[in-house]
């Protein structure tokens, strides 16, 4: 019986714990000690735990925001500002029902605390959840909480990033090829510094290798992770093993099982199943390599057969 399990690592969450609750304590005590006009006069006691529930949820929804974004396939190419603030916009829409829960909702409807009235405001007026209401706490929050985020994440940006995510070791593979250490001129054997850095639970049986931002994606035939490192480095070190067949990837020879021609291009099929793009200038390099050895199929109309290069 196959039984696949999943062992999430990750390098550096208690790094990135440490540094939100820090950041989060700051940020507490600042507000504790500025008072900023919140809409409702409350004890201070309960002005603390107003602050706490705010900041805490924050803090948790774009660091997971932030993450996701990471992981995401069509945001690898963003700039990491671009994924902060892209994150901040994001959290500001999902904390604005939140925080309006946290202050009208609880502070103001459950535990009866008093508003406080400006101009605009009318004794006694119904406190409702709508749309508009929704909007304004999105307009109120989009700008402040997605600068914050911006200063909050600068400084640490890339232990904010998990470096590392392993997917679950397939026990079905019994028995895994390890590849040739990379040798220096002298012919000494030395290891790359990439894969120092890779988790020795995904072995290492090769299968393809991404770019994201200043991280690479490598995929074994156990699981995957991100690491810190560049394409250049595989290309070098690997050598013959593979090619480059993308600005963004990097392939393992031994698992390219076919070369297919798509709409948009040509793609390599991979024994896991995945299909990763080719370049147009590399197209004759990749056709040189597998042309021979890997169907090269045309996405055709119906009853038109696919043919296999020569």
């Amino acid at each position: 019986m196959t039984s696949t399990q999943q062992a999430p690592i990750q390098a550096n969450a208690e790094s990135i714990l440490r540094y939100l609750l820090g950041t989060g304590s700051a940020l507490w005590l600042l507000v504790m000690a500025l008072q900023p006009d919140v809409g409702f006069s409350a004890p201070l006691p309960w002005m603390g735990l107003f602050w706490l529930l705010k900041i805490g949820s924050g803090l948790v929804v774009l660091q997971s925001l932030l993450y996701l974004f990471s992981r995401s396939e069509r945001c690898q190419q963003w700039p990491l500002w671009m994924l902060v603030a892209g994150s901040g916009i994001v959290g500001s829409a999902l904390l604005a029902p939140l925080y309006w829960l946290i202050g009208e909702g609880l502070m103001q409807v459950t535990l009866g605390f008093e508003a406080t009235i400006d101009g605009d405001d009318v004794p006694g007026a119904a406190i409702d959840l709508d749309l508009s209401a929704l909007l304004q706490e999105f307009g109120d929050l989009v700008g402040p909480v997605t600068a914050s985020w911006m200063l909050i994440s600068s400084p640490r940006l890339r232990g904010l990033l998990p470096p590392l995510l392993l997917d679950g070791p397939n026990t079905t593979n019994a028995a895994e090829p390890v590849e040739q250490q990379a040798l220096t001129p002298n012919g000494s054997a030395s290891r790359p510094a990439w894969r120092t850095a890779f988790p020795s639970e995904l072995g290492d049986d090769l299968i393809a290798v991404s770019s994201e931002l200043q991280y690479i994606r490598v995929w074994t035939s156990r699981g995957t992770a991100l690491i810190l490192g560049a394409l250049q480095d595989v290309e070098d070190t690997e050598g013959v093993a593979g090619m480059r067949v993308h600005r963004s990837w990097w392939v393992h020879a031994r698992h390219v099982r076919s070369v297919r021609r798509r709409a948009d291009g040509l793609v390599c099929q991979m024994s896991d199943g995945r299909e990763i793009p080719v370049s147009r200038r590399r197209k004759a390099d990749v056709l040189a390599r597998f042309g021979d050895t890997a169907r090269y199929e045309a996405t055709a109309s119906a009853g038109t057969k696919p043919s296999q290069a020569q």
